[in-house]
């Protein structure tokens, strides 16, 4: 929170924090606001509704989110020039301490500046992330912010991806809705929405977790990122078996009912 010491209000919009989040938040001044969690999309929409938010420009950062001194330089000189709506910034993860910038397929784009009223999120057809509708331009701003995915340790990361997994396998056995509109998504010009519909066409694809890991550790150079590299790209690789597992699962269950 001191990394965003330059903003006019900080609103902490809390789903349930049982560390010293808010204590920490409430120290140092920040506005606290709480409402359970029910997605990022819906989380983000609620916060910009209910959060008495006057700004003309509205960030969202994540609680392993830093943004750096050379980003708020870029936001801050951008913002006051632009004619775009909304912009979307893209993230160095941190494994070890170390940027794993090969491995992490740097830089991916996340919908994160909007300004105020003009946009409204909803979430990713995979249904992990989100996403953004609105009347307008988007920009890309090209400081990275520091994203601190493994902060909480790696039993944490487990957990949450066990949970995630649910969610991505769920939308792959929902995917006649994923693929109603993927070959328009696959050409537009928005790297987000086009990464999305990427990450969509991949269900379709065999010993996808396989293809995830080679194409994250040897195409893309996971192993210029050493030790920390080998261990995110295996990392996502269980990821991706965890949600191929519980496709079988559901599959098996549903053919299983009618025996």
């Amino acid at each position: 929170m001191a990394r965003l010491s330059w903003v006019d209000r900080i609103v902490i919009a809390d789903s349930g924090s049982t560390d010293k989040t808010l204590e920490i938040a409430e120290s140092v001044g920040c506005d606290i606001y709480v409402n359970p969690w029910s997605g990022f999309a819906s989380q983000r929409n609620w916060a910009l509704e209910n959060t008495e938010i006057r700004t003309p420009w509205v960030i969202f950062v994540d609680a392993d989110e830093e943004i750096t001194s050379d980003l708020q330089l870029e936001m801050c000189e951008t913002l006051s020039v632009t004619t775009c709506d909304a912009f979307y910034l893209c993230s160095k993860v941190m494994m070890f301490g170390k940027w794993v910038k090969y491995s992490s397929n740097f830089p991916v784009w996340h919908p994160r500046v909007v300004r105020f009223g003009r946009a409204c999120f909803k979430n990713a057809v995979t249904g992990h992330g989100e996403t953004w509708e609105l009347n307008g331009d988007t920009g890309y701003l090209q400081e990275p912010y520091i994203h601190h995915s493994f902060s909480k340790g790696i039993r944490y990361w487990f957990s949450k991806h066990n949970r995630l997994s649910d969610i991505e396998s769920a939308a792959c056995l929902g995917k006649r809705e994923i693929f109603s509109d993927l070959h328009t998504c696959l050409f537009v010009k928005d790297k987000h929405r086009r990464r999305q519909a990427l990450r969509a066409l991949s269900y379709k694809f065999p010993c996808r977790a396989l293809f995830r890991f080679l194409h994250q550790f040897v195409l893309k150079g996971g192993f210029l990122d050493g030790a920390a590299g080998w261990t995110y790209c295996t990392l996502y690789f269980a990821y991706e078996i965890m949600i191929s597992a519980k496709v079988r699962e559901k599959k098996f269950h549903v053919s299983s009912s009618y025996d």
